[in-house]
């Protein structure tokens, strides 16, 4: 029995051993700074060097080139339309005549009055004569004298409607679509046609008020048509809104363009206002400032470490934003593989 229980206890003790013995590598403990603990290296970014350098921050506005002068032609008074003396889309020279109404009861008036004009004339002059020679009463003379006066203003009268059947050209410019035909009958409210003084055009655009205290009478704007133009043309300021919008708080201005070459009244185009410029100013490529709902960060360099730095921007560019504060010249600021770099971990920069 003895000898039993010895030989039992034996197997057991060889058992134990051989699981030991014989387990997986893979359940044994890990050893530090064994293959599994190793570090990863720093991911490898590309940085920048800061340097302060000249910025001018501008704001762009949408505008309207307007014509100097245009205006829709009607007439004064109401008639027939007998002649049409333009061309659509010609020029024109001030005072030429374009429209010409009918004017026959007009003209009739006229020499109606002409003639009775002649008669009181003379009636005037032989009382004159008879006066002289106390042949003629005073009350007699002073009333041919009156009927002479009443006619030339009645002549006048109807020079003045006659001048009215005529619609000339105010100005020089270019007329547009004529809207009536030989025959037509028109009333005062009817349009005619437009006339446009192509020669001298402007833009007119609203900028916001906190920017037009660096404007003044003379400054020269850019802009650009849109859709059809891509030459950047410039406009010089001429006059200013005296009063600030106070919806859209604000101010309208006025500037002369210099060249009008390929240029419509009335098109729509983007104005470029430059602002003050800054000749010490901190100027980041825009894939370098990182942007959430806490606000603007970038990643600046020290020692090797990325260290997270909130910063204020102010204008931007088409490829740069300017730094307005947390970012200095002399600064080392990481520009590309943002993506793999943590705050507070360290980085193997390129500087370019």
């Amino acid at each position: 029995m003895t000898r039993r229980l010895a030989l039992g206890a034996m197997v057991l003790i060889l058992a134990i051993g051989a699981f030991f013995l014989l387990r997986k590598p893979s359940d044994a403990p890990v050893q530090p700074g064994g293959p599994v603990g190793r570090q990863a290296p720093p991911p490898s970014v590309e940085a920048m060097r800061v340097v302060a350098e000249s910025f001018r921050e501008s704001v762009t506005v949408p505008g309207t080139v307007q014509a100097e002068q245009s205006v829709e032609l009607r007439s004064e008074v109401g008639g027939r339309v007998t002649e049409i003396r333009f061309v659509e889309g010609a020029s024109v020279r001030t005072g030429q005549l374009l429209v010409k109404l009918a004017d026959d009861d007009l003209r009739a008036r006229k020499k109606k009055l002409e003639q009775q004009l002649a008669l009181e004339s003379n009636r005037k002059q032989r009382l004159e004569r008879l006066r002289a020679v106390d042949g003629a009463s005073l009350d007699d003379y002073e009333a041919a004298a009156a009927q002479v006066a009443m006619r030339t203003a009645e002549i006048d009268e109807v020079n003045a409607a006659l001048a009215k059947t005529e619609i000339r050209a105010p100005f020089a410019g270019v007329v547009g679509l004529r809207q009536v035909s030989v025959g037509a009958v028109i009333a005062p409210s009817t349009l005619i046609v437009t006339l446009t003084n192509v020669n001298e055009l402007n833009i007119d655009c609203s900028v916001p008020e906190r920017y037009t205290a660096s404007l003044r009478v003379g400054s020269v704007l850019n802009f650009r048509v849109r859709g059809t133009d891509s030459v950047l043309r410039t406009a010089r300021i001429r006059a200013f809104e005296p009063m600030v919008d106070m919806r859209t708080r604000t101010q309208r201005l006025r500037a002369r363009i210099d060249d009008t070459r390929t240029l419509n009244a009335g098109a729509f185009a983007d104005v470029i206002i430059a602002l003050n410029e800054q000749p010490e100013a901190v100027l980041l490529p825009s894939q370098a400032v990182v942007q959430d709902q806490s606000g603007a960060t970038v990643y600046r360099v020290e020692g090797g470490i990325a260290r997270m730095v909130p910063v204020t921007l102010g204008g931007r560019t088409a490829t740069h934003v300017h730094v307005l504060t947390g970012i200095t010249p002399g600064d080392t600021v990481v520009v590309s593989g943002i993506l793999f770099v943590k705050n507070g971990q360290p980085v193997k920069a390129r500087v370019r």
